[in-house]
């Protein structure tokens, strides 16, 4: 089995034992906010590909959560053009005007880190077909 184990020279590590394998996990918590800065340190943007199960509760936690480390990080939303997710993500407070929601490509261009929330089924159809990393 792969080893599930990792480096932080942030955040403390703590072993945990999951049906016979060792794993390795971060425990979160609003006290670590303060450890953000430094843990997304050189990043000036962060790309969130897609509106879907994951997409909103993942994106509106991370800019909550950069906002009260006093972070300025911005997150940013990428979303297919003409998508009906653009209204539920302006809803969520990201907009085109401050610049935290647009289109994928230009999200992805611009972002120093990507996360890509879509749904398995998008991942393996003609969208992620079409991109290099």
């Amino acid at each position: 089995m792969t080893s599930l184990n990792f480096d932080s020279s942030v955040f403390r590590k703590e072993k945990i034992s999951l049906a016979g394998h060792d794993e390795y996990i971060v425990r979160g918590g609003r006290d670590l906010f303060h450890l953000l800065p430094d843990a997304f340190k050189g990043i000036k943007q962060i790309g969130v590909i897609g509106w879907g199960s994951q997409g909103p509760a993942q994106a509106q936690n991370l800019r909550d959560s950069l906002a009260e480390a006093k972070s300025d990080i911005v997150v940013k939303i990428g979303l297919r053009k003409g998508s009906r997710s653009f209204a539920e993500a302006r809803a969520a407070g990201f907009t085109e005007e401050n610049g935290t929601l647009g289109d994928i490509w230009g999200t992805i261009a611009g972002s120093d880190l990507v996360l890509l929330l879509i749904s398995d089924a998008a991942q393996v159809g003609r969208f992620c077909e079409s991109l290099h990393f």
